[in-house]
């Protein structure tokens, strides 16, 4: 539909696929959480499933869209319309997702790194279709951190930053780190972990976050924002982000004790 308000595509057929039993389940299987297509924003926001397991995409719905955006649209209708400036491609980036789809052909499952070819386009066949997205789930004792910016509450973000990672021993561990935003497919940041990774995330290395993140960017520059600003902002979004996730698991350590 978004491609069709945006007059991108001129259907001949629309398939309405809302009476296809079992599409509207969020469904926990081992370590994954499984998202069916017909699952709309407003279940996903509140569902006890993905607050438990998937905090971070928790926090990441209270920023998506408006009311009838998110009564109407789904999870799996935004990843597949992969816009580079929402929240659901970038959590299904950031989380390892994979995309199920399914066609004549039968079953295909597509990685999130090779799902995103570019802005509004994705590496689906013209028959096929999402019946589900699955992320890897939490591990418990991951925290987190989510930062946004756009000029409106509910608009396209200019830029975004998320972020886990675990505390062993005063240090950062298991560093994973997701930008939306600033590109043209959503971006996992394997150069900034490796940054992060093994610090005690002070101030100091949160300045070398931002400047390597200034470096590394090429956004657009449009109607919205100017390339250097969206850069400049990255580095302010990754500050938030990391200070949140970081105070959130030394918090837990002083509990502890």
């Amino acid at each position: 539909m978004p491609m069709i308000n945006f007059r991108l595509v001129k259907p001949t057929i629309l398939i309405d696929i809302n009476r296809v039993a079992g599409l509207g389940r969020i469904e926990l299987h081992g370590d994954r959480v499984r998202i069916g297509a017909t699952v709309r924003h407003h279940m996903t926001a509140t569902d006890p499933i993905i607050r438990q397991h998937l905090p971070i995409v928790h926090e990441a719905m209270h920023h998506v869209a408006h009311m009838t955006v998110r009564n109407r649209g789904t999870f799996c209708g935004s990843v597949a319309h992969a816009n580079p400036a929402t929240e659901m491609p970038m959590m299904t980036r950031f989380l390892g997702g994979t995309v199920i789809a399914y066609s004549q052909r039968g079953r295909r499952e597509i990685p999130a790194a090779d799902f995103f070819v570019g802005s509004l386009v994705n590496s689906l066949e013209p028959d096929e279709f999402v019946i589900r997205v699955e992320l890897n789930a939490m591990r418990p004792d991951a925290r987190w951190g989510f930062e946004e910016f756009a000029k409106r509450h509910g608009d396209f973000a200019l830029a975004c930053f998320a972020t886990t990672l675990h505390c062993v021993d005063g240090r950062a561990s298991d560093v994973r780190v997701g930008m939306m935003g600033v590109g043209e497919t959503p971006l996992r940041l394997e150069e900034i972990e490796s940054i992060i990774e093994g610090t005690d995330v002070s101030e100091p290395v949160l300045d070398k976050v931002a400047d390597r993140l200034a470096g590394i960017f090429t956004p657009n520059t449009d109607i919205h924002a100017s390339a250097d600003y969206r850069r400049h902002l990255s580095g302010v979004l990754a500050k938030r982000a990391l200070r949140a996730a970081w105070s959130r698991a030394n918090h837990e350590r002083l509990q502890e004790r």
